[in-house]
């Protein structure tokens, strides 16, 4: 019988400009729009967006705000397994 240390990763859809994801961190939610998938400057593809906290930005008035919230980057990889699936519309 033989044992494998690795685990297979899941097929990865790139993310898109425009797609916004949420996930639930302690007990506040954090939502992600995709600005661009880029490889300008790095070896690999990374995503940036804009990332908004409703606890530290307050909560969010629509789907398109980005009035408040930071500028981040993230390797495609990071990005996915971190934000799962986007939001539907």
């Amino acid at each position: 019988m033989s044992v494998s240390l690795f685990r297979r990763s899941k097929p990865m859809t790139a993310p898109v400009p425009g797609d916004v994801y949420q996930r639930n961190i302690f007990h506040s939610v954090e939502t992600a729009r995709v600005v661009a998938v880029t490889e300008d400057g790095f070896p690999v593809p990374h995503v940036r967006y804009i990332a908004r906290n409703d606890m530290i930005d307050g909560p969010s008035r629509g789907r398109h705000e980005t009035a408040r919230g930071d500028l981040r980057t993230l390797t495609v990889e990071s990005f996915t397994r971190l934000f799962g699936l986007p939001v539907p519309n």
